[in-house]
């Protein structure tokens, strides 16, 4: 794919200002839409248009995936006494200020991961569990309106091919 693609390159959908969060890029959504509309290669616009919703319902499955993993930082179990203790513990060890301001507890785990941060994580979950179950669910919805599209996407390009294919001639 050629670099930065421009807005004009998919006229007639939707501008991505509209169903973007502040966290979320048009750039790489412009070049997630460019690289299915390359792969899969509609040939009209009802068929690009499939592309964009199965783009969309990308960008929605990342989003229902941030969003949970958000919520089960193991810092997310951390209530307010609890953030008090670590902020005096901190100022007591004289932990420089700029230690402070990076924000250690955000930081991603480990590519090994972390076993001490289960049962943070355990808490956060229980602490969060309709709202988790809220993300969960628009997960699961996102993904089933993913594989819906892709299925119609592929049912139409199947059905335009069928009828460049010249009808058979019964010959007695």
């Amino acid at each position: 794919m050629q670099g930065k693609i421009q807005s004009t390159d998919f006229g007639g959908l939707t501008p991505p200002e509209q169903f973007l969060l502040h966290d979320e890029s048009a750039v790489n959504y412009a070049e997630h839409l460019g690289e299915l509309m390359a792969d899969l290669a509609p040939a009209n616009y009802l068929e690009r248009r499939q592309v964009e919703l199965i783009t969309q319902a990308d960008v929605d499955i990342d989003r229902q995936r941030r969003i949970i993993a958000e919520c089960l930082h193991p810092s997310a179990a951390i209530n307010h006494s609890q953030q008090v203790v670590i902020d005096w513990r901190r100022a007591r060890n004289n932990d420089t200020d700029e230690a402070l301001t990076r924000g250690e507890d955000r930081q991603p785990a480990p590519p090994e991961g972390d076993p001490y941060a289960t049962k943070a994580i355990a808490q956060a979950y229980a602490k969060q569990h309709s709202a988790l179950e809220l993300h969960y669910k628009a997960l699961a919805d996102a993904e089933r309106r993913r594989r819906t599209s892709i299925e119609f996407l592929y049912s139409m390009q199947d059905r335009r091919a069928r009828a460049k294919i010249p009808d058979a001639e019964v010959i007695e």
